[in-house]
């Protein structure tokens, strides 16, 4: 059965916790706003994409991202790995070029690497522009999926869960959102339901922390 664990905060606690999302990244609304076919699946696997570069569809707000080939996948022989090491908080992330999603469901296989500071991956969804979106992350350091919304560039959490989350493993993070109702699920079993309007639409992309390097894989998203 599937066990949803979600913890909600008050706006004003949330205001005087908020975290600072803004760095020295590159400012972009992520490219055209071009509607995503109700029903259709988009996906990304890299595997066509050549090795150390960064893939056509993805707009790098911060980081060292780069496909890379992966010996431990004979099926799908490329990911993409965000390597660089940031001070904390920086955040690392890409944004997925021009689509734009309102309804949608989205996953990512990841696998945190290493990370003194952070060990995270992260997806987000109904992304703005670099300072304007919902996020969410698993963390291996601090075994917990959180839920959170960035606005004007500082980082809100409004749910958590925690949980087991393993380094070098390959896991899924996904999420879907309808309307303001929001989950997130981790190797496939749902562990946030939270409700939430900041955002009604926009883009999708990956997202870490500081100095965690994370590996990212099969990318996708169906609009909804």
């Amino acid at each position: 059965m599937k066990k949803t664990m979600t913890i909600l905060f008050l706006a004003a606690a949330l205001g005087a916790a908020g975290c600072n999302d803004k760095s020295d990244g590159v400012f972009t609304t992520g490219g055209n706003n071009v509607p995503a076919e109700i029903g259709r699946t988009y996906s990304w696997n890299f595997d066509g994409d050549a090795a150390g570069a960064l893939p056509d569809d993805l707009i790098n707000v911060l980081g060292d991202w780069a496909v890379a080939e992966d010996g431990s996948s004979p099926s799908t022989p490329n990911l993409v790995r965000q390597s660089g090491s940031f001070g904390n908080p920086d955040f690392p992330r890409v944004v997925v070029k021009d689509l734009d999603f309102d309804n949608l469901a989205v996953s990512v296989r990841c696998r945190a690497e290493s990370g003194d500071t952070d060990q995270a991956c992260g997806l987000m969804f109904r992304f703005q522009d670099s300072d304007n979106y919902f996020i969410t992350r698993a963390n291996a350091l601090e075994g917990n999926v959180r839920l959170y919304r960035v606005v004007d560039g500082v980082r809100e959490q409004f749910a958590s869960a925690d949980l087991d989350v393993t380094a070098n493993d390959w896991h899924t993070l996904s999420a879907t959102a309808r309307g303001a109702e929001l989950t997130v699920s981790w190797d496939d079993q749902q562990v946030i339901a939270a409700s939430d309007s900041t955002f009604a639409s926009g883009k999708i992309g990956l997202w870490t922390k500081a100095d965690s390097v994370t590996a990212f894989d099969d990318l996708q998203a169906t609009a909804e």
